[in-house]
């Protein structure tokens, strides 16, 4: 994917961390950015540009803005498109904020600070996924499950495959 074609919508209620992903973004190579520190903005880059991805700030699990965006762009009857990609930066490493993003609808999750080169790859990853989309009352995104379960026999294992595996099988 070439950076000059992608359109990219950072949200952070932090300014200076919206500028920080910017400047990684355009450091390579990336033009069309726009930010947006509230829902006004958000509208507002949306009408301003195609966006290909939105890039979200997330600070933690809890009464965070970056988690309840990810979760009105996937749920609010007024979001530009509940289908967009995107992508979650954060500082933090824990199950409870990978969870949050994850449950909110959110595509991929980068470390931040991150590099241009690893918030591209999370972009284009965003954007070509194969992962069929789910629109369910309790869940709107992405759908969660693993992408290959091969050898995990774990309780949370779909029933289906392990039917299949299973002595009935035989």
């Amino acid at each position: 994917m070439n950076p000059a074609d992608v359109s990219v919508l950072i949200f952070s209620a932090n300014v200076g961390v919206a500028r920080t992903l910017r400047m990684a973004l355009r450091g390579m190579g990336a033009r069309s950015i726009q930010l947006a520190a509230d829902e006004a903005q958000l509208f507002e880059g949306f009408a301003a540009m195609d966006t290909s991805a939105v890039l979200v700030y997330v600070d933690g699990p809890e009464n965070d803005p970056g988690v309840d965006m990810i979760r009105f762009l996937r749920t609010s009857e007024r979001s530009p498109n509940v289908r967009m990609p995107i992508v979650a930066a954060s500082p933090r490493r824990d199950l409870a904020t990978v969870n949050a993003v994850i449950n909110a609808g959110g595509n991929e999750y980068v470390l931040f600070p991150a590099s241009g080169d690893a918030l591209l790859k999370k972009i284009t990853a965003a954007r070509t996924s194969t992962r069929p989309f789910i629109e369910q009352p309790n869940y709107v995104g992405p759908c969660r499950r693993r992408r290959d379960d091969k050898g995990y026999t774990g309780p949370e294992r779909r029933a289906d495959k392990a039917a299949k595996t299973g002595p009935a099988a035989s």
